[in-house]
């Protein structure tokens, strides 16, 4: 018997991606407020200096998953530089934000720290779970990244605020 094939669904998803960058910023400690975003009808990105260094809430619709992370986007350098420090921390920041996380090479030299979690329903809980998570995602991984980016980069995990 094949195995069963998931039905295909329209989900409107635009209200959703349009209604996190408030929340989002508000969830952000004081120091990190200041972030730039973009928003498309499927993905919402938040981003300081370079946007090539952003954090995405990405809708997949053909999974059902909503992916929230860390997307290094920049030259293979940089990406590497960031992602090798992440990858020596990765053993605390899962510890501090769930096992979950996933560090991988992804497309064009990028690479991603995510998660992934099903969603039925895009409503006010779902704004609501989700820019807190995206906001504690940003308030750990930026500061980390900002020292990663740095040649000479010496990194811990941020204390809790």
């Amino acid at each position: 018997m094949p195995p069963a094939r998931r039905e295909r669904r329209f989900v409107r998803t635009a209200g959703f991606f349009r209604s996190l960058p408030r929340p989002v910023r508000a969830a952000l400690p004081a120091r990190l407020k200041e972030i730039n975003h973009h928003v498309r009808s499927s993905q919402a990105q938040w981003f300081y200096d370079d946007p090539r260094l952003h954090f995405e809430a990405w809708w997949h619709a053909n999974t059902g998953r909503l992916e929230l992370g860390l997307h290094l986007e920049s030259t293979p350098a940089v990406n590497e530089r960031i992602a090798a420090g992440l990858a020596r921390q990765l053993l605390l920041i899962k510890a501090r934000l769930g096992q979950q996380l996933d560090l991988e090479p992804w497309d064009r030299g990028w690479i991603r720290l995510y998660e992934t979690q099903a969603v039925e329903v895009f409503d006010a809980a779902r704004v609501a779970t989700t820019a807190s998570r995206m906001a504690e995602l940003i308030g750990v991984l930026w500061p980390m990244c900002q020292e990663l980016r740095k040649s000479d980069a010496k990194i811990r995990l941020v204390k809790r605020e």
